[in-house]
């Protein structure tokens, strides 16, 4: 029996030293022994207490708030710069003045006038005339709107037009009533009564407001309204009310 007694002591410490040597091989994986490392083992029992010099295991501390606030304010002002750089690059060929805006010719963008008001005579139920302006005119937008409400309501075919001296001039041709129509070209808050007449080549366009302080001529021929409206000068205008009130219906194909 006393035999028996000292074998099981005997593993009991084996047991212990090579959970001594087991936990000093971890202590030293996490936390390597730079200076002074120390395991004592507890005489009582297999529980092992390990100490380790100059190890600190306390918590990450959090980001300064002074870094944090600093990272922001350049996202910040990264993010409103992009902004700005894009208004810019949208607005740098457009230039306000009291006579109404005026814009780059060389950065607008180019349309074929004459193959998209040729494509909207065919899609439309009434006579699309595509008028002959000076070469040195850009047309740089084209598009199909529509006009009035109900039982009344139709479309308008629309190009626009720079000017060498980068006024713009918009041509609407519509068979929609003439109020509808003035109405709708000025963007609404306008009463569609005449201010005037205006003689082009023995033709009577009568004259509205517009948008802001731009005028809106119109002329009534073969039942179709054909409005001029924009930044461009009283010449300007007069050129483009001959081009369209001589320019024959697009034939449809």
């Amino acid at each position: 029996m006393a035999a028996a007694s000292v074998t099981l002591t005997s593993s009991s410490a084996r047991l212990r030293s090579g959970n001594s040597r087991l936990l000093a091989a971890f202590a030293s994986v996490i936390c390597p022994p730079r200076r002074d490392l120390s395991i004592l083992a507890d005489r009582a029992g297999p529980a092992v207490t390990a100490r380790y010099a100059n190890c600190d295991d306390g918590g990450v501390s959090a980001p300064s708030r002074f870094k944090t606030s600093a990272r922001d304010m350049v996202l910040s002002l990264a993010v409103l710069t992009a902004i700005i750089g894009v208004i810019v690059w949208l607005t740098q060929g457009c230039e306000f003045s009291p006579s109404g805006p005026t814009v780059d010719p060389s950065s607008a963008p180019s349309v074929d006038a004459p193959k998209e008001l040729s494509g909207a005579a065919r899609r439309v139920d009434f006579p699309v005339r595509s008028p002959a302006v000076p070469a040195d005119w850009r047309a740089n937008s084209s598009n199909t709107t529509p006009v009035g409400e109900g039982a009344q309501r139709t479309t308008a075919v629309r190009v626009g037009w720079i000017t060498p001296g980068g006024k713009y001039l918009r041509l609407s041709q519509s068979k929609a009533p003439v109020a509808d129509l003035v109405v709708m070209e000025a963007g609404g808050g306008v009463s569609a009564g005449s201010t005037g007449s205006v003689d082009v080549a023995g033709t009577q366009w009568t004259k509205y407001r517009g948008r802001g302080d731009e005028p809106s001529w119109v002329l009534s021929k073969d039942g179709v309204q054909l409005l001029i409206t924009g930044s461009g000068t009283e010449d300007e205008f007069r050129v483009l009310a001959t081009a369209a009130q001589t320019a024959t219906p697009i034939a449809r194909s």
